[in-house]
């Protein structure tokens, strides 16, 4: 199986899918808390890596691609939660010899449709043509974590 994670502490998405591009599981771990302090992002690291434990016992994972970060003035409030959350993740699964891959947003866009500034609208309709889908995913970051899924496992064909 093959995990893709767009990785954010107050949402976190991830897919996990199988080689012939079927989705065993995908969603997003969310934050509860609207203005959360610094001990509820603690704790929401906790959750999240104590969440994929449990899928690397239950599953039998090849490879993982995470989301590089990209900062704009707009997102960095919790910018250094998400640099601990990926760092604590990248070597939960490296310590499991899983290999972990990363893209950055405009390099994901690329592997995909050969241009780097690919509308969401375009990520998501192709993501709903490899993977069956009856509609588009709702979310930006849900196409996201499935494209980083299912480059992980071309990675390995």
């Amino acid at each position: 199986m093959f995990l893709g994670i767009d990785p954010w502490v107050r949402k976190c998405w991830y897919a996990l899918i199988q080689k012939n591009n079927v989705i065993v599981d995908a969603w997003i771990l969310l934050q509860k808390s609207k203005e959360p302090s610094r001990e509820d992002y603690f704790q929401k690291i906790i959750h999240i890596k104590k969440f994929f434990e449990t899928m690397t016992e239950e599953h039998t994972i090849k490879a993982i691609w995470i989301e590089k970060l990209f900062f704009s003035p707009k997102n960095q409030a919790n910018a250094e939660f998400v640099y601990w959350l990926r760092w604590v993740l990248i070597v939960h699964f490296m310590q499991l010899g899983i290999d972990v891959y990363e893209y950055s947003p405009i390099e994901l866009k690329k592997n995909i449709s050969s241009y780097g500034k690919a509308t969401k609208q375009l990520m998501q309709k192709t993501i709903q043509q490899i993977f069956w889908l009856q509609k588009d995913p709702i979310y930006d970051d849900a196409a996201d974590a499935l494209w980083l899924a299912y480059l992980a496992s071309r990675q390995y064909t």
